[in-house]
């Protein structure tokens, strides 16, 4: 892995498939999706499938480079796959992490907007894709729903709901705690219709 320049799509792809070619039994290269233009999204999926397929294990999740001009996030992502697949059974730490757990890398989530970036040595925040896309797409839109000239938030009972009533103002909702149980806990939805998916 070279420090030396910034990595465009085709050097990204190729230094990911090559890790992933020399080490088959701790990383497996996958595209999670297409970009607005097309490129892959790539996903490496890292643990020692000897003791186990990646489902069965806890597993962490690292997301770089959403932003486009966040490029070192990118690096820092390479850098993750990098010393791990190299510190395999050099390193104790390394080695008992992948035998136990699997790391999921997107070193890249935005890589239209690298291009952008990378291509015309200028700063683009996010990605290319048009904002706000023409017409309404479907999906939940907010709207007044019961006409009483606001759109607000429904709670909807539900056990494994992130949220509770606060406990001197039960109007008011607070974070449930990670490991809590045994109480009434809610989910939260805009109000709003919905609109289906058309063909």
């Amino acid at each position: 892995m070279s420090y030396d320049r910034f990595y465009d799509y085709e050097s990204l792809s190729e230094l990911l498939r090559s890790w992933a070619e020399d080490a088959p039994g701790l990383a497996e290269l996958s595209s999670i999706g297409r970009s607005w233009e097309g490129r892959d999204i790539w996903l490496m999926t890292l643990t020692n499938t000897a003791t186990g397929p990646h489902s069965d294990k806890p597993g962490f999740l690292v997301e770089a480079n959403i932003h486009a001009a966040e490029i070192t996030g990118s690096f820092a992502a390479l850098h993750l796959i990098h010393r791990l697949l190299s510190g395999y059974g050099q390193d104790e730490r390394v080695t008992r992490l992948l035998d136990t757990r699997t790391l999921y890398v997107v070193p890249r989530l935005n890589p239209d907007g690298v291009e952008k970036v990378l291509g015309e040595c200028r700063y683009v925040r996010s990605s290319v894709r048009p904002h706000p896309q023409p017409g309404r797409k479907p999906g939940l839109h907010g709207c007044d729903v019961d006409g009483d000239g606001r759109v607000l938030f429904m709670r909807v009972p539900d056990p494994d709901g992130p949220w509770k009533a606060h406990p001197d103002e039960p109007r008011l909702l607070v974070r449930r705690e990670p490991d809590e149980e045994g109480g009434l806990y809610y989910r939260i939805f805009l109000e709003g219709r919905s609109r289906a998916t058309t063909a």
